[in-house]
Protein backbone atom coordinates (compact mmCIF):
# COMPACT_ATOMS: atom_id res chain seq x y z
CA UNK A 1 0.00 0.00 0.00
CA UNK A 2 1.01 3.82 -0.52
CA UNK A 3 0.15 6.14 1.36
CA UNK A 4 0.23 10.32 0.61
CA UNK A 5 -0.37 12.38 3.61
CA UNK A 6 -0.90 15.96 2.59
CA UNK A 7 0.50 17.73 5.48
CA UNK A 8 3.61 17.95 7.82
CA UNK A 9 2.21 19.77 11.06
CA UNK A 10 1.81 18.11 14.44
CA UNK A 11 -0.93 15.63 13.47
CA UNK A 12 0.45 14.62 9.99
CA UNK A 13 3.68 13.36 11.70
CA UNK A 14 1.68 11.80 14.61
CA UNK A 15 -0.67 9.40 11.87
CA UNK A 16 2.77 8.82 10.07
CA UNK A 17 4.31 7.32 13.68
CA UNK A 18 0.98 5.07 13.65
CA UNK A 19 1.57 3.61 10.64
CA UNK A 20 5.27 4.19 10.15
CA UNK A 21 5.75 0.26 11.29
CA UNK A 22 3.01 -1.09 9.15
CA UNK A 23 4.20 -2.76 5.65
CA UNK A 24 2.93 0.62 3.42
CA UNK A 25 5.53 2.92 1.84
CA UNK A 26 4.62 6.86 2.88
CA UNK A 27 5.16 9.85 1.39
CA UNK A 28 4.15 13.37 3.33
CA UNK A 29 3.88 16.83 0.87
CA UNK A 30 4.52 20.05 2.18
CA UNK A 31 4.25 23.59 0.32
CA UNK A 32 6.99 24.65 2.92
CA UNK A 33 10.42 25.19 1.50
CA UNK A 34 12.17 25.39 5.08
CA UNK A 35 10.05 22.06 6.63
CA UNK A 36 10.94 20.27 3.44
CA UNK A 37 14.51 20.63 3.88
CA UNK A 38 14.49 19.91 7.53
CA UNK A 39 12.38 16.52 6.66
CA UNK A 40 14.55 15.22 4.39
CA UNK A 41 17.76 16.02 6.25
CA UNK A 42 16.59 15.00 9.28
CA UNK A 43 13.33 13.28 9.20
CA UNK A 44 11.93 16.01 11.81
CA UNK A 45 9.94 18.78 11.66
CA UNK A 46 11.09 20.35 15.38
CA UNK A 47 8.58 23.56 15.16
CA UNK A 48 5.49 21.23 14.76
CA UNK A 49 6.80 17.78 16.72
CA UNK A 50 10.09 16.77 18.61
CA UNK A 51 10.10 13.32 16.59
CA UNK A 52 12.12 11.59 14.70
CA UNK A 53 10.09 10.42 11.68
CA UNK A 54 11.06 6.36 10.39
CA UNK A 55 14.01 6.39 7.77
CA UNK A 56 12.08 4.67 5.00
CA UNK A 57 9.54 7.52 4.79
CA UNK A 58 9.56 10.05 2.09
CA UNK A 59 8.96 13.67 1.40
CA UNK A 60 8.02 16.10 -1.75
CA UNK A 61 6.58 19.26 -2.83
CA UNK A 62 5.15 17.68 -5.56
CA UNK A 63 1.39 17.57 -4.82
CA UNK A 64 0.83 16.09 -8.01
CA UNK A 65 2.93 13.47 -7.86
CA UNK A 66 1.99 12.59 -4.25
CA UNK A 67 -1.62 12.11 -5.86
CA UNK A 68 -1.05 10.05 -8.43
CA UNK A 69 1.51 7.70 -6.88
CA UNK A 70 -0.15 6.77 -3.65
CA UNK A 71 -3.97 4.60 -3.64
CA UNK A 72 -4.18 6.40 -0.17
CA UNK A 73 -4.48 9.90 0.52
CA UNK A 74 -4.55 11.50 4.39
CA UNK A 75 -5.44 15.09 4.45
CA UNK A 76 -3.81 16.38 7.41
CA UNK A 77 -3.65 20.55 6.65
CA UNK A 78 -5.67 23.34 8.89
CA UNK A 79 -9.24 23.92 7.06
CA UNK A 80 -8.03 27.23 5.85
CA UNK A 81 -5.98 25.40 3.82
CA UNK A 82 -8.25 22.81 2.38
CA UNK A 83 -9.70 24.94 -0.21
CA UNK A 84 -6.46 25.74 -2.05
CA UNK A 85 -4.71 22.43 -1.72
CA UNK A 86 -7.43 20.55 -3.03
CA UNK A 87 -7.90 22.94 -6.20
CA UNK A 88 -3.94 21.59 -6.72
CA UNK A 89 -4.81 18.13 -6.73
CA UNK A 90 -7.93 17.03 -7.89
CA UNK A 91 -7.59 16.92 -11.12
CA UNK A 92 -5.45 13.85 -10.05
CA UNK A 93 -7.58 11.85 -7.95
CA UNK A 94 -8.27 8.45 -9.53
CA UNK A 95 -10.37 6.46 -7.01
CA UNK A 96 -7.85 6.75 -4.55
CA UNK A 97 -9.08 5.96 -0.75
CA UNK A 98 -8.94 9.48 1.35
CA UNK A 99 -8.54 9.16 4.84
CA UNK A 100 -10.13 12.90 6.45
CA UNK A 101 -7.63 14.20 9.53
CA UNK A 102 -8.53 17.70 9.21
CA UNK A 103 -11.37 19.06 12.00
CA UNK A 104 -13.01 22.06 10.90
CA UNK A 105 -15.47 23.78 7.72
CA UNK A 106 -14.28 24.34 4.98
CA UNK A 107 -14.39 28.18 4.80
CA UNK A 108 -15.74 29.23 1.33
CA UNK A 109 -18.34 26.33 0.65
CA UNK A 110 -18.91 26.54 4.28
CA UNK A 111 -19.59 22.83 4.11
CA UNK A 112 -18.48 19.85 6.24
CA UNK A 113 -15.42 18.83 5.20
CA UNK A 114 -16.55 15.21 3.75
CA UNK A 115 -19.45 17.15 1.80
CA UNK A 116 -16.79 19.61 -0.04
CA UNK A 117 -14.19 16.42 -0.88
CA UNK A 118 -17.53 14.57 -2.29
CA UNK A 119 -18.45 17.53 -4.22
CA UNK A 120 -15.26 18.89 -5.58
CA UNK A 121 -13.20 15.40 -6.37
CA UNK A 122 -16.37 13.54 -6.91
CA UNK A 123 -15.82 10.35 -4.72
CA UNK A 124 -17.34 8.72 -2.04
CA UNK A 125 -14.06 7.48 -0.90
CA UNK A 126 -14.25 9.31 1.93
CA UNK A 127 -13.59 8.29 5.76
CA UNK A 128 -12.63 10.46 8.81
CA UNK A 129 -10.70 10.00 11.99
CA UNK A 130 -10.67 11.31 15.19
CA UNK A 131 -10.55 10.93 18.82
CA UNK A 132 -8.61 12.17 21.90
CA UNK A 133 -5.61 12.57 20.10
CA UNK A 134 -3.05 15.35 21.25
CA UNK A 135 -0.01 14.53 18.63
CA UNK A 136 2.60 14.86 21.64
CA UNK A 137 1.33 12.06 23.11
CA UNK A 138 0.49 10.07 20.62
CA UNK A 139 3.70 9.77 19.39
CA UNK A 140 4.61 8.23 22.56
CA UNK A 141 2.73 4.71 21.49
CA UNK A 142 0.55 4.55 24.90
CA UNK A 143 -2.93 2.75 25.13
CA UNK A 144 -5.16 5.26 22.38
CA UNK A 145 -8.86 5.44 21.24
CA UNK A 146 -9.35 6.91 17.43
CA UNK A 147 -12.84 6.56 16.07
CA UNK A 148 -12.91 6.24 11.71
CA UNK A 149 -16.43 7.39 10.12
CA UNK A 150 -17.82 6.79 6.96
CA UNK A 151 -20.61 6.29 4.76
CA UNK A 152 -19.09 4.17 2.78
CA UNK A 153 -18.84 0.58 4.02
CA UNK A 154 -16.10 -0.46 1.84
CA UNK A 155 -13.58 2.73 2.33
CA UNK A 156 -14.75 1.92 6.42
CA UNK A 157 -13.54 -1.49 6.16
CA UNK A 158 -10.59 0.00 3.79
CA UNK A 159 -8.96 2.02 6.87
CA UNK A 160 -10.11 -0.34 9.91
CA UNK A 161 -7.79 -2.76 8.03
CA UNK A 162 -4.83 -0.17 7.72
CA UNK A 163 -5.03 0.87 11.52
CA UNK A 164 -5.60 -3.11 12.73
CA UNK A 165 -2.84 -5.05 14.60
CA UNK A 166 -1.23 -2.04 16.33
CA UNK A 167 -0.85 -3.16 20.03
CA UNK A 168 -1.80 0.10 21.58
CA UNK A 169 -4.22 1.70 19.25
CA UNK A 170 -8.14 1.22 19.73
CA UNK A 171 -10.48 1.44 16.57
CA UNK A 172 -14.26 2.31 17.21
CA UNK A 173 -16.27 2.22 13.64
CA UNK A 174 -18.96 4.56 13.09
CA UNK A 175 -21.04 4.89 9.79
CA UNK A 176 -22.08 8.75 11.14
CA UNK A 177 -19.31 10.98 9.80
CA UNK A 178 -21.66 14.05 10.40
CA UNK A 179 -21.94 13.87 14.20
CA UNK A 180 -18.02 12.64 14.23
CA UNK A 181 -17.43 15.56 11.96
CA UNK A 182 -19.33 17.84 13.70
CA UNK A 183 -18.19 16.60 17.24
CA UNK A 184 -14.63 17.47 16.55
CA UNK A 185 -15.19 21.14 15.50
CA UNK A 186 -17.52 21.78 18.11
CA UNK A 187 -14.99 20.65 21.06
CA UNK A 188 -12.49 22.56 19.71
CA UNK A 189 -14.83 25.58 20.43
CA UNK A 190 -16.07 23.91 23.70
CA UNK A 191 -12.75 23.30 25.18
CA UNK A 192 -12.26 27.55 24.39
CA UNK A 193 -15.28 27.99 26.43
CA UNK A 194 -14.28 26.15 29.05
CA UNK A 195 -10.67 27.70 29.10
CA UNK A 196 -11.76 31.23 29.79
CA UNK A 197 -14.44 29.48 32.89
CA UNK A 198 -11.13 28.16 34.25
CA UNK A 199 -9.22 32.14 33.45
CA UNK A 200 -12.55 33.26 35.41
CA UNK A 201 -11.79 30.85 38.31
CA UNK A 202 -15.36 29.54 38.51
CA UNK A 203 -15.52 26.55 40.42
CA UNK A 204 -15.43 22.57 39.77
CA UNK A 205 -19.41 22.35 40.15
CA UNK A 206 -20.14 24.91 37.63
CA UNK A 207 -17.81 23.89 35.10
CA UNK A 208 -19.19 20.36 35.52
CA UNK A 209 -22.43 21.91 34.90
CA UNK A 210 -20.67 23.13 31.87
CA UNK A 211 -19.76 20.31 30.80
CA UNK A 212 -23.08 18.62 30.52
CA UNK A 213 -24.97 21.29 29.09
CA UNK A 214 -22.26 21.52 26.43
CA UNK A 215 -22.63 17.89 25.64
CA UNK A 216 -26.60 18.09 24.95
CA UNK A 217 -26.62 21.40 22.91
CA UNK A 218 -23.61 19.01 20.76
CA UNK A 219 -26.32 16.06 20.23
CA UNK A 220 -28.69 18.42 19.24
CA UNK A 221 -26.78 20.23 16.75
CA UNK A 222 -25.77 16.58 15.37
CA UNK A 223 -29.24 15.76 15.25
CA UNK A 224 -30.20 18.88 13.10
CA UNK A 225 -27.76 18.24 11.12
CA UNK A 226 -28.52 14.47 9.87
CA UNK A 227 -26.08 13.01 12.14
CA UNK A 228 -26.96 10.42 15.20
CA UNK A 229 -26.87 12.16 18.60
CA UNK A 230 -25.27 8.10 19.90
CA UNK A 231 -22.33 9.63 18.28
CA UNK A 232 -21.16 11.92 21.27
CA UNK A 233 -20.66 8.80 23.00
CA UNK A 234 -17.51 8.01 21.11
CA UNK A 235 -13.87 8.43 21.23
CA UNK A 236 -14.68 11.09 18.77
CA UNK A 237 -17.62 12.87 20.85
CA UNK A 238 -16.87 12.76 23.95
CA UNK A 239 -13.59 11.22 24.60
CA UNK A 240 -12.31 14.27 22.26
CA UNK A 241 -14.73 16.62 24.61
CA UNK A 242 -13.21 15.33 27.87
CA UNK A 243 -9.47 15.67 26.31
CA UNK A 244 -9.73 19.18 25.06
CA UNK A 245 -11.94 20.96 27.44
CA UNK A 246 -9.93 19.60 30.73
CA UNK A 247 -6.30 20.07 29.35
CA UNK A 248 -3.81 22.88 29.54
CA UNK A 249 -2.27 20.66 26.13
CA UNK A 250 -4.95 21.67 24.37
CA UNK A 251 -4.17 24.93 22.65
CA UNK A 252 -8.09 26.38 22.78
CA UNK A 253 -8.62 25.57 26.02
CA UNK A 254 -4.82 27.45 26.94
CA UNK A 255 -6.37 30.32 24.64
CA UNK A 256 -9.66 30.48 26.31
CA UNK A 257 -7.90 30.76 29.93
CA UNK A 258 -6.42 33.84 28.61
CA UNK A 259 -9.24 35.51 27.92
CA UNK A 260 -10.75 34.56 30.84
CA UNK A 261 -7.47 35.20 33.12
CA UNK A 262 -7.83 39.28 30.70
CA UNK A 263 -4.25 38.54 29.33
CA UNK A 264 -2.95 39.58 26.14
CA UNK A 265 -3.58 36.44 23.65
CA UNK A 266 -2.83 38.02 20.54
CA UNK A 267 0.99 36.88 20.75
CA UNK A 268 -0.62 33.34 21.58
CA UNK A 269 -3.09 33.15 18.38
CA UNK A 270 -0.18 34.58 15.93
CA UNK A 271 1.94 31.86 16.97
CA UNK A 272 -0.14 29.28 17.40
CA UNK A 273 -2.89 26.92 15.31
CA UNK A 274 -6.42 27.34 17.45
CA UNK A 275 -8.60 25.27 15.22
CA UNK A 276 -11.67 26.13 17.52
CA UNK A 277 -11.03 29.95 16.72
CA UNK A 278 -11.09 29.20 13.05
CA UNK A 279 -14.22 26.93 13.25
CA UNK A 280 -16.00 29.73 15.99
CA UNK A 281 -16.20 31.84 12.84
CA UNK A 282 -17.06 29.40 9.81
CA UNK A 283 -19.80 27.59 12.42
CA UNK A 284 -21.38 30.82 13.39
CA UNK A 285 -21.93 31.85 9.69
CA UNK A 286 -22.85 28.29 8.49
CA UNK A 287 -25.79 28.55 11.96
CA UNK A 288 -27.09 31.94 10.32
CA UNK A 289 -27.38 30.30 7.31
CA UNK A 290 -29.73 27.96 8.81
CA UNK A 291 -31.22 29.88 11.65
CA UNK A 292 -29.76 27.44 13.93
CA UNK A 293 -29.90 29.49 17.66
CA UNK A 294 -26.89 28.16 19.71
CA UNK A 295 -25.87 29.81 23.01
CA UNK A 296 -22.21 28.68 23.29
CA UNK A 297 -21.52 29.82 19.65
CA UNK A 298 -23.17 33.15 20.22
CA UNK A 299 -21.95 33.69 23.54
CA UNK A 300 -18.63 32.97 22.26
CA UNK A 301 -18.54 34.62 19.15
CA UNK A 302 -19.85 38.22 20.82
CA UNK A 303 -16.67 37.53 23.47
CA UNK A 304 -13.82 36.96 20.48
CA UNK A 305 -15.60 38.96 17.47
CA UNK A 306 -17.81 41.44 18.85
CA UNK A 307 -15.12 42.28 22.34
CA UNK A 308 -18.16 42.03 24.37
CA UNK A 309 -17.27 41.46 28.29
CA UNK A 310 -16.10 37.74 28.70
CA UNK A 311 -18.60 38.04 31.82
CA UNK A 312 -21.54 37.41 29.69
CA UNK A 313 -20.70 33.77 29.63
CA UNK A 314 -22.18 33.53 33.16
CA UNK A 315 -25.48 34.41 31.07
CA UNK A 316 -25.31 30.89 29.09
CA UNK A 317 -24.95 29.30 32.23
CA UNK A 318 -27.72 30.70 34.27
CA UNK A 319 -30.31 29.82 30.80
CA UNK A 320 -29.35 26.31 30.55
Amino acid sequence: MNIGIIGTGAFAIALASILENKNVNITMWTAIDSEYEELVNTHQNKKALEYVLDNKINFTMDIKDLVKQNDTIIIAIPAKFLDTTINLMKEYINNQEILIATKGIEGKSQMLIHNYLKQELNTNNITSISGPSFAKEVIKKEPLGLTLASENKESLDYFTNLFKDISYLTIERSDDIIGCELCGILKNIVAIFSGILDGLQVNSSTNAKFLVDASLDIQEIIHYFGGKPETFTTYAGMGDLILTCTSIKSRNYTFGKLIGEGKDFNSYKQNTTIEGLENLNAIYKLFKLNNINSGIINTLYKIIYLNEPKEIIYDYLLKN
